[in-house]
C-alpha cells in the first residue's frame, strides 16, 4: 500500500498578494494620484497581479485536493491561464521600469519588439514544458507542481535582470531616485524568485509578493498624493488631477483661500493650540458637506472644490466656511486675515491648469490686503485673465525663439520736436505687441513680461529693431537720435548693458543716435545698481533721458548726480502748471536748476496750441505730444525728419 507523503502547499503569500493590491488600488481610486505617462501601468499591472495569484492558488488548490477538484484538461487550461497572466504582469514591470526615461521612451518600438521576441521564447518553452508532461506530477494524496513554479519564477528572475541591464546602460537618463530604487527592489525581487526556487520543497508559495510589491512600492514613490493626517488636505498634483477630470464635463466651483499671517516667531509662542484650532478649523469645513474636498496648494494657500451644487448652494457653503474663519480668528491669539475668493469654474478654463491660474491671478490683486476679505469673481475677471493668458503665453514663446527680429513686436515712434531749430530732431521708439491681428499697447503687456521673465528679450529685440532703423534713416535723413524705453526690470540687473552694447555694435551707426530711457522710479528702486548700469552706458557713448520726471519722490540733488543728459518732464506737471500758480512757480524753478547744470529739458504730453506755447515760454528746448504727431510705425520717421541733400 501507497504511503500518502504529499506535503499541501501553503499558498497564504498568494492570499496577501491580491489583498496588497486591492488594497493600492482602493487607495489610488481614493487618493487622485499623479497620472505619469507610465501611471497605466501601474494600475494595469495591479489587476493582472490578481488575476495571476488567482490562477495560483486555484492550481494549487487543485493539486491539494487531487481527489475532488482535479481535471486533466482544466488543470492545462488553468496553467496556460496563469502563463498568459505572468506574461502581461512581466511585461508591465518590463516597460514600467523602462519607459521610466524619456530617452526610452523614444526608443519604445524596440523595446517592445524585444519583449516579443523574450515572449516567444517563455510562450515556446511553456508549450515544451506542457508537451513534455513534466509541467506537472500526480502523485499519492495530492500534485506535484514545483517544475510549474520553478519554471516561470526562473522567467520572472531572467526579465528582472533585464530590467536591471537596461538600467544600467542607461544610467545617465534617469533620475537617482529611480535608480536607487531600481538597485534596491530588483536584487530583492531576484533574491524572492531565487528562494521560492531553492526552498519549493516545503511547499510553501509566495511568488505573488515578487510581482504585486513591484507595483505597490512604485506606487508609493512615484504617484501616490497622500492625504494629510491631520488637516485631511491633499496637495497641489491631486488637486490638479481631480479638477482636470471634471474640466468640460461637470460644473463645480471653486473657493480660492489664502492666508496672512505674522510672523513665525508668534507662531512658536502659541504652539500646539494653534495647530488644534486649525485642525478643528479643517473638521469644520469638512462637516459644512461631503461635497467639498480640501486641498492645500502652499503653506498658506488652500482650494476647496466644490461638486454637485448650484450656485445659491454653492455660496451657502462659502458663506459657512466664511463663519468658520471668523470663529477661528476670534478664538485664537495670533491675529490675522484671510482672502475668499469664490467662483464657478468657467467652461472657458478648460484645463486645471487655467483653473489654477486663473485664481492665483485674481489672489494677486489682493496681496497687499490689510483685512478679511470675500471676492465673488465675474465674467469680466474671466475676460481680463483670458486676455493676460493670451499674452504670457505669446510672450513666453517671444522669449524661448530667441529671435531678435521677432515679427510679433513692433515698433512705433514719436516724432520730438526741438524749439530752437524748429524742426523734428529726434523720436521715441515704443513697443507695440501683436497678436493675430490686434495691438496691443505697452501698459497691457510690459507688465506681464516684467512678471513673466520676459521683459529682456522684448528689450533686446527693440534696440535691434531700432538699430535697424536708424542704420536706414541715417543714410537719407538729418536727425540726432531715437530713444528707447528701458524698463525698471532690466536696470536692476546687473549684466543689463551687455546684451544692448553687443546689439548696437553689430550695426555701423553713429552711438550716440541710440538714446535709452529710464524712469525716475526705476532709477531708485535699486540706486547702487541703476548708477552703475547707467554709468557704463554713459561711458560707451550711450546718451540716457530720465523719463516721467515728477512722477517720483527723488531730490534734485540726487537727479543731478546720476549720469543722464536729458530730463523729461512728465505731462501731470505740465498740465498742473497750467492750473497751479504755485507749481508753475515750482516747474519754473527745476528748469532753471536743471539748465544751469548742464541738462536738456524735453516735456511730453504736449495737445495743443496753448500747451505748446506755455511750454516754450517756460523754456523747454524739446517738446513731445499729439500736438505734434502721434505715434506711427518708426517707418513713417521719413515723414518728420529732414532729408538729406543730394549733393
Amino acid at each position: 500500500m501507497l504511503t500518502n507523503t504529499f506535503i499541501p502547499y501553503n499558498y497564504t503569500g498568494e492570499y496577501a498578494s491580491i489583498l496588497i493590491c486591492i488594497m493600492a488600488l482602493v487607495a489610488i481610486s481614493y487618493s487622485k494620484p499623479k497620472m505619469t505617462y507610465v501611471f497605466r501601468f501601474i494600475v494595469a499591472g495591479l489587476f493582472w497581479s490578481i488575476l495571476t495569484s488567482f490562477f495560483q492558488i486555484v492550481i494549487l488548490k487543485v493539486a491539494n485536493y487531487p481527489d475532488q477538484l482535479y481535471n486533466r484538461h482544466l488543470l492545462i487550461l488553468l496553467i496556460i491561464g496563469f502563463l498568459i497572466a505572468y506574461n502581461a504582469v512581466l511585461f508591465l514591470i518590463f516597460s514600467y521600469v523602462n519607459m521610466m526615461s524619456m530617452h526610452r521612451r523614444e526608443q519604445r518600438r524596440e523595446f517592445y519588439m524585444m519583449y516579443t521576441v523574450l515572449a516567444l521564447m517563455y510562450t515556446v518553452g511553456s508549450i515544451f514544458e506542457i508537451a513534455s508532461g513534466r509541467i506537472y506530477i500526480v502523485e499519492v494524496g495530492g500534485i506535484d507542481v514545483t517544475h510549474f513554479i520553478r519554471y516561470y519564477s526562473f522567467a520572472g528572475m531572467v526579465c528582472a535582470v533585464i530590467c536591471f541591464y537596461a538600467s544600467v546602460t542607461n544610467r545617465k537618463d534617469i533620475s537617482r531616485i529611480v535608480w536607487r530604487t531600481v538597485c534596491i527592489i530588483v536584487p530583492l525581487e531576484i533574491v524572492l524568485l531565487g528562494t521560492q526556487i531553492l526552498f519549493l520543497s516545503s511547499h510553501v508559495v509566495y511568488t505573488g509578493l515578487s510581482y504585486s510589491l513591484v507595483f505597490v512600492f512604485a506606487y508609493l514613490l512615484f504617484h501616490a498624493e497622500t492625504y494629510n493626517e491631520l488637516s485631511g488636505c491633499q496637495g497641489m498634483n491631486a488637486l490638479d488631477q481631480y479638477i482636470g477630470k471634471m474640466c468640460g464635463k461637470k460644473k463645480f466651483h471653486v473657493l480660492y483661500v489664502f492666508f496672512m499671517f505674522p510672523t513665525s516667531e508668534s507662531f512658536v509662542a502659541e504652539g500646539a493650540n494653534m495647530v488644534q484650532k486649525g485642525i478643528q478649523a479643517c473638521r469644520n469645513v469638512e462637516a459644512i458637506s461631503s461635497n467639498i474636498r480640501m486641498f492645500q496648494v502652499a503653506e498658506d494657500r488652500y482650494v476647496d472644490v466644490i461638486i454637485n451644487s448650484s450656485d445659491k448652494e454653492a455660496r451657502n457653503y462659502v458663506n459657512q466656511i466664511r463663519g468658520v474663519f471668523d470663529w477661528l480668528k476670534a478664538d485664537v491669539n495670533i491675529p490675522f486675515n484671510y482672502v475668499m475668493i469664490f467662483g464657478e469654474a468657467y467652461k472657458e478654463l478648460d484645463d486645471h491648469i487655467k483653473i489654477r491660474q486663473f485664481y492665483d491671478y485674481i489672489a494677486n490683486r489682493f496681496n497687499d490686503q490689510n483685512s478679511s476679505y470675500s471676492y465673488t469673481t465675474t465674467r469680466e475677471d474671466l475676460e481680463e485673465f483670458q486676455e493676460y493668458y493670451e499674452i504670457s503665453k505669446v510672450l513666453k514663446d517671444i522669449r524661448n525663439a530667441v529671435d531678435e527680429n521677432d515679427e510679433r513686436i513692433l515698433v512705433y515712434a514719436q516724432p520730438i520736436y526741438s524749439v530752437e531749430k524748429d524742426s523734428f530732431r529726434g523720436a521715441e521708439a515704443l513697443m507695440r505687441l501683436k497678436i493675430g491681428d490686434r495691438i496691443i499697447t505697452p501698459d497691457r503687456f510690459i507688465p506681464i513680461a516684467e512678471q513673466t521673465g520676459c521683459i529682456h528679450i522684448l528689450s533686446c529685440i527693440m534696440v535691434n529693431k531700432v538699430c535697424q532703423a536708424i542704420d536706414h534713416l541715417a543714410e537719407f535723413y538729418d536727425f540726432d537720435s531715437i530713444s528707447v524705453n528701458i524698463s525698471s526690470k532690466e536696470l536692476s540687473n546687473p549684466n543689463m548693458y551687455q546684451d544692448f552694447l553687443d546689439i548696437i555694435e553689430r550695426y555701423d551707426i553713429d552711438v550716440t543716435k541710440i538714446r535709452m530711457e529710464i524712469t525716475e522710479t526705476a532709477m531708485f528702486e535699486n540706486y547702487d545698481m541703476a548708477n552703475r548700469n547707467m554709468e557704463i552706458l554713459d561711458k560707451e557713448g550711450i546718451h540716457l533721458y530720465l523719463d516721467d520726471f515728477g512722477t517720483g519722490y527723488s531730490s534734485l540733488e540726487r537727479v543731478i548726480n546720476c549720469p543722464v543728459k536729458t530730463i523729461k518732464f512728465d505731462k501731470t506737471l505740465l498740465y498742473k502748471s497750467l492750473d497751479d500758480n504755485r507749481m508753475d512757480d515750482i516747474l519754473t524753478y527745476m528748469i532753471e536748476v536743471f539748465k544751469k547744470n548742464g541738462f536738456v529739458t524735453l516735456v511730453e504730453g504736449v495737445e495743443d496750441e496753448s500747451q505748446k506755447q506755455f511750454s516754450v515760454e517756460k523754456g523747454f528746448e524739446y517738446l513731445q505730444g499729439y500736438h505734434y504727431a502721434k505715434p506711427e510705425p518708426i517707418e513713417e520717421l521719413k515723414n518728420y525728419f529732414i532729408r538729406k541733400s543730394k549733393f
